[in-house]
C-alpha cells in the first residue's frame, strides 16, 4: 500500500490537498480494505465530482483468492471481457462515497461498455447503482459507466 500521507506532502506543493482529517480516514480505510479485499499494490488513484456525492477511487491488482466478482487473474473472463490482469482490465477499481463506508469493487470491462460509454454523455450523480437514462439508451448503471470513464483516463 502506498503512503498517502507521504504522498500528501507532493499534491499539497501542486495545490491539491485532502486535508489532515480527511487524509487520516483515508488512510486508515485504505489499510482496512487492502487487507478485507486480499489486494495487493493498492493505491489512492483519486477522487471524481459527483453531482449529489463525490467518489474516491483506490487502484489496485488482486491476487489469487482474491476480489469480489467475476474474472480470475490470469483466467479466462465471463462476457468477453479481457481476464483480470491484462489489458483494459489489469487493475482492479474500488470506490466509495465516504472513507466511513464500504469500498465498492467496479466491475471488470468488456469492449461493449467501452464503446457504449463513449456514445453517451452522463454528469456522474455519485449513487453507485443509479440508472443512466440517455439517448441513445444505456443498458449500465452508473458502476459500469464510472469503471469505463476511468480507463480512459488511464
Amino acid at each position: 500500500m502506498a503512503d498517502i500521507i507521504a504522498e500528501s506532502k507532493v499534491w499539497e506543493w501542486a495545490g491539491v490537498s485532502f486535508g489532515e482529517y480527511e487524509l487520516m480516514l483515508l488512510h486508515k480505510s485504505i489499510k482496512m480494505h487492502t487487507l478485507a479485499a486480499k489486494a495487493d499494490q493498492v493505491r489512492l488513484w483519486g477522487k471524481i465530482r459527483g453531482s449529489e456525492r463525490d467518489y474516491y477511487v483506490l487502484e489496485g491488482t488482486v491476487g489469487a483468492g482474491g476480489g469480489e466478482d467475476g474474472g480470475e487473474e490470469g483466467g479466462a473472463a465471463a462476457g468477453g471481457a479481457e481476464a483480470r490482469g491484462t489489458g483494459v482490465n489489469k487493475y482492479v477499481y474500488w470506490v466509495t462515497n465516504s472513507p466511513l463506508d464500504a469500498w465498492v469493487m467496479l466491475p471488470d470491462l468488456k469492449p461493449q461498455d467501452i464503446i457504449n460509454a463513449r456514445r453517451i454523455k452522463y454528469i456522474i450523480s455519485g449513487n453507485i447503482n443509479n440508472k443512466i437514462y440517455t439517448n441513445p439508451f444505456y443498458f449500465e448503471s452508473e458502476k459500469t459507466y464510472l469503471r469505463a470513464q476511468i480507463s480512459r483516463i488511464q
